[in-house]
């Protein structure tokens, strides 16, 4: 019979990252330039007081991030401080925010950069260019790696949350070396006269901590991220405070390695050897003043030797190069969730028909970062031979800090709104379900606002005057040539909470991916044969797969596709007998159709999965929509059947069940019973023995025996056959029988891929229709839920 009377589909987000993985989404976005960089020019303007410029700029930011906590758990979606705005106030004021996002994140990617292109040009390219080296404009690296990166986010990847994790555990490791070499030569009283010499330097301080607050924007990538990320209501405020707490920490650390090194006559001495132009020690201290962002680098040389040198370099690279990427993908997004409330073009919406990213954003992001790098370090050193430029009423200080210091500009400015986006919702908003709370309403968010305004002040004064006219272009750039918002867009962009709906509550629950329409109705009717066996219901599944680059919230659209489909396999009826199974089915949008099958399994406590299997002899890929069996096989938490479709029409009147005995035999014998079960068909169980093994005989027949009492209620009968290849002998045996179903065999690790070589053999090669089943035995399952880091 078709689907029950209200059978539904759903449409859910796949949330795949873990607590762990969004720290690593916090951890990985501040150790970066931020750490690297920032930390060197800190200490040259302030010494040893920039731990208290940090501790400031994290105290900033961590007002503020209470706002981002707040509003992730309510509005987990993409584009971050502007969408949170958006769906607060009902005012185009909130294009300015927006704007402020949209050319904060590129100039942050951008000063990540230029930091990349400033320490490859000195630390790489004499190493690998030698002489030839100075014909080099110091630029082309950054824009080479710029271009690699909108390559890769035009084209889409596939990143997942386990590679962030391990990315960003490489680079804490990085910095753990440092510090373990730099502390090795600690010295309170270094410390000690550095804070005497700077403690009164109070506009320095307030300098330097604006200058640093970027490095703490990336709480708002785990908020970006909020659609993603599992409870995000719970799991978003510790991600984004544990995160910040530990990067503080390792700053503070690195603070006081790189001030213990600049006050070293001995790192002196490294620095009038190594740089060219540096004669003495004065000359040496008068090159670290003036290029602060070097001073990690040379540090990690004088604490490390040339091998530990070299390593922290090319991982400070990496990890210039990883952040740039990600303000990439941040930028992107917001460009997107602007123009769905038509506060930017409708291009910018749109998805390119092969990749499904938002290239037209992706391409706007880039050219944005690179005018960003052109402006602040190749133009004045073009047109005036230095970065400080002197008008007479205000030095406009250029380079890679002002780029820094023009991105806090921008980003606080956003920030200042979201604040009173915060107070604003509790007033408009007051019974709104929220996971997470700002305490102290409104007295927090006011603080953070001041807190951010001080920070905005305290920018380099040229920086603030470009913040200042950037927004003035930005108002002016609305009035001239995007106008008004429409109701309409505002009404289509409500933001809505995803809720997983739970089929009807069965003891048995067996999980159908659809990948191919075309094979749907196979798979449904050998789930309704076995869910009605068991007395169970069963799910089916679409996957929305989209690149990293895209918002889930984009999937929406093609779910509609998808929900179709479902429908229509949903209402295949049954090979025969009374199949009353409630069927319902869920569209889940993913970046990873695999890790969404598993999630699913998990979330809705799955018995058992059935999977198709492309017909093609040698292939295992595609399986579902672009993805393999492989990992659900090995990773899923529950049976797992894998139906290979041959090229009859899916009745089974005769099932070939080879056996050797143990746990999966025994699950494929109950398959085979509850199929034959419901559509009558005759079981023929097999034994395969080496024809010189008496004792095999003799364990065939226990074997037969015991499968035998398993299919108790159908007909049945046994087969016992010699044969020196066992695989040979039941691919030659399935040509006389509808379907064959095997049981996965116990190999060793080395060998055993998926099923193992038998079955996999046999799916390969056999006439018919194939079912592999592999029991779920639960000691695997727990280990991996003990490492499982997402």
């Amino acid at each position: 019979m078709g689907a029950e009377e209200g059978t539904s589909v759903e449409t859910e987000l796949d949330r795949d990252i873990g607590i762990v993985g969004a720290i690593a989404l916090g951890v990985g976005t501040m150790i970066a330039a931020g750490i690297f960089v920032l930390s060197g020019l800190a200490v040259s303007n302030v010494g040893a007081m920039a731990i208290v410029a940090f501790v400031i700029a994290a105290i900033v930011a961590s007002f503020t991030a209470f706002a981002y906590a707040e509003f992730a758990s309510i509005y987990p979606e993409s584009g971050g401080g502007y969408a949170y705005v958006s769906n607060t106030f009902d005012s185009d004021l909130t294009y300015v925010v927006g704007w402020s996002m949209i050319l904060g994140y590129p100039a942050s990617a951008a000063f990540y950069l230029a930091s990349f292109s400033d320490w490859f040009d000195r630390f790489i390219v004499p190493l690998v260019a030698g002489g030839l080296g100075e014909a080099l404009p110091f630029w082309i690296s950054g824009l080479v790696i710029l271009g690699l990166l909108v390559g890769l986010n035009l084209k889409g990847t596939e990143e997942s949350g386990q590679f962030q994790i391990i990315v960003t555990l490489l680079k804490v490791v990085l910095i753990i070396v440092f510090l373990y070499g730099g502390l090795q030569a600690f010295d309170a009283a270094t410390i000690q006269q550095s804070v005497t010499d700077n403690l009164t330097k109070y506009r320095d301080i307030g300098l330097t901590s604006a200058l640093v607050f970027i490095t703490f924007f990336g709480f708002e990538a785990i908020a970006t991220n909020a659609e993603e990320i599992e409870e995000p209501g719970r799991n978003v405020p510790r991600a984004i405070f544990f995160s910040m707490g530990f990067v503080t920490v390792v700053y503070a650390l690195v603070v006081v390695v790189v001030t213990l090194a600049i006050n070293n006559p001995a790192y002196l001495d490294l620095l009038v050897r190594v740089v060219d132009g540096v004669a003495d020690t004065a000359g040496a201290q008068s090159f670290i003043a003036n290029n602060g962002e070097l001073a990690m680098g040379y540090a990690a040389s004088f604490y490390l030797g040339n091998v530990g040198f070299y390593v922290i370099i090319v991982g400070a690279l990496f990890s210039m190069l990883s952040a740039a990427n990600a303000t990439v993908l941040a930028g992107s997004r917001v460009k997107l969730a602007m123009s769905r409330r038509d506060h930017l073009p409708d291009r910018f919406e749109s998805l390119h028909d092969s990749f499904n990213t938002p290239y037209w954003s992706v391409l706007l992001t880039g050219c944005l970062i690179a005018f960003f790098i052109f402006f602040f370090t190749v133009v004045p050193r073009l047109l005036f031979g230095t970065t400080t430029i002197h008008t007479g009423v205000i030095a406009f200080h250029m380079g890679i800090e002002a780029i820094a210091h023009f991105a806090d500009f921008m980003l606080l400015t956003g920030l200042v709104v979201v604040n009173l986006a915060v107070i604003r919702s509790r007033r408009k908003y007051p019974d709104l379900d929220r996971g997470f709370e700002v305490p102290g309403v409104p007295a927090v968010p006011v603080v953070a606002i001041l807190a951010n305004l001080v920070l905005l002040v305290n920018v380099e004064p040229g920086a603030f005057v470009f913040g200042l006219l950037a927004e003035v272009i930005g108002i002016g750039v609305w009035f001239a040539f995007i106008g008004a918002t429409s109701e309409e867009a505002l009404e289509r962009e409500a933001p809505t909470v995803v809720h997983e709906k739970h089929p009807a509550d069965r003891d048995y629950q067996l999980l159908v991916p659809i990948a191919n329409p075309d094979h749907a109705e196979r798979l449904i009717r050998t789930a309704r044969d076995i869910a009605a066996d068991e007395g169970g219901e069963i799910l089916v599944l679409s996957v929305v797969a989209l690149p990293e680059q895209t918002p889930l919230s984009e999937g929406h659209e093609r779910a509609t596709e998808r929900r179709e489909v479902l429908e229509r396999a949903m209402a295949v009826e049954a090979g025969g007998g009374d199949t009353d199974v409630p069927v319902n089915g869920i569209v889940r949008v993913g970046h990873h159709v695999d890790r969404a099958i598993l999630h699913t399994i998990t979330q809705h406590d799955s018995d058992a999965v059935l999977l198709g299997w492309h017909e093609g002899k040698t292939r295992r890929r595609d399986v579902v929509v672009g993805t393999t069996v492989d990992t659900v096989v090995r990773e899923a938490d529950c049976d797992v059947l894998v139906e290979r479709f041959g090229d009859g029409d899916g009745d089974f009147e005769s099932i070939l069940l080879p056996t050797a005995g143990g746990p999966h035999a025994r699950y494929a014998a109950e398959v085979a019973r509850a199929i034959a079960h419901t559509t009558d068909a005759t079981i023929t169980v097999l034994q395969v023995v080496d024809p010189d093994d008496r004792k095999g005989h003799e364990l065939a027949e226990v074997s037969l025996d015991e499968t035998g009492r398993l299919l108790d209620g159908v007909d049945y009968d046994t087969r016992l056959v010699e044969a020196g290849d066992v695989a040979d002998a039941i691919v030659d045996a399935s040509a006389d029988y509808d379907v064959t179903i095997i049981g996965a065999t116990r190999e060793g690790v080395l060998q055993q891929l998926v099923f193992g070589a038998i079955p996999e053999t046999v799916g390969r090669e056999a006439d018919g229709q194939v079912i592999m089943a592999k029991r779920d035995l639960g000691i695997a399952s727990r280990l991996r839920r003990l490492i499982r880091w997402r």
